[in-house]
């Protein structure tokens, strides 16, 4: 009898589970065609959490987020729609569906992906192939605004940088001053030495002037002394050849 009793409760529970997904399934659907898509949601995700495994609710889940504006939960169950087709038909819808999910979410990367799978699948598919090259159109004007904003907050950075650089120097003038003071004295300490560098080379030209005169002085003395000499000596011969 106890037995029997848990049976019971048991196959009554399963059928309030089941009646309870497809009730909120039923729900959710008459809330979608009166045009309320976030509440047709909330039923479509409870059935769909509830709901047994055979059965996949991705496409109406994906539909009725697209239409709530949740592009991110639209593009999961368009994905998961995609990856368990069972046609290539189905397949390039949901991930043409896809693409456009990844639109809305400014997802470019993900949507060039999306649109890249469904030619794979339709070479000839023309508007995947546009909304191809829109897609890779944004997704680069993308990457320039980011580099670009990158670049305002590296140069406004380095103005902070600097700001507060001129606040410290501004807050400790003694610093600053003994600094400048230090660059002065170098700077007159270097300029001494050079001027003592050129009084000595100019005392050591004067001292090799004064050698030199010397030196030429001895000389003209020591010619005169021999010029002399040979004049004597030449005026005694000649009174005696004579």
């Amino acid at each position: 009898m106890r037995l029997l009793l848990i049976i019971v409760c048991c196959f009554w529970g399963f059928a309030v589970f089941g009646q309870n997904w497809e009730e909120d399934l039923n729900h959710a659907r008459r809330l979608y065609k009166e045009g309320k898509y976030k509440e047709a949601l909330k039923y479509y995700k409870r059935a769909g959490s509830s709901a047994p495994n055979d059965v996949d609710l991705s496409q109406e889940i994906g539909q009725t987020a697209y239409r709530a504006n949740d592009f991110r939960t639209a593009a999961e169950s368009f994905e998961r729609q995609a990856n368990n087709a069972k046609t290539k038909e189905k397949e390039i819808r949901a991930r043409t569906s896809l693409g456009e999910s990844c639109m809305k979410q400014q997802d470019y990367q993900s949507a060039v992906d999306a649109y890249k799978d469904v030619l794979r699948l339709d070479p000839d598919n023309e508007k995947a192939r546009q909304r191809l090259m829109e897609a890779k159109r944004l997704l680069e004007q993308q990457k320039k605004q980011e580099q670009n904003q990158q670049d305002k907050e590296k140069e406004q950075k380095n103005n902070n940088q600097n700001q507060q650089q001129n606040k410290n120097n501004n807050k400790n003038p003694q610093q600053k001053g003994d600094k400048d003071q230090n660059q002065s004295k170098d700077n007159k300490q270097n300029q001494n030495a050079q001027s003592q560098k050129k009084d000595q080379q100019k005392l050591q030209d004067k001292e090799t002037e004064r050698k030199l005169d010397e030196f030429a002085k001895q000389e003209l003395n020591t010619k005169r002394r021999i010029n002399g000499s040979k004049g004597t000596t030449g005026g005694k011969k000649a009174r005696k050849d004579w």
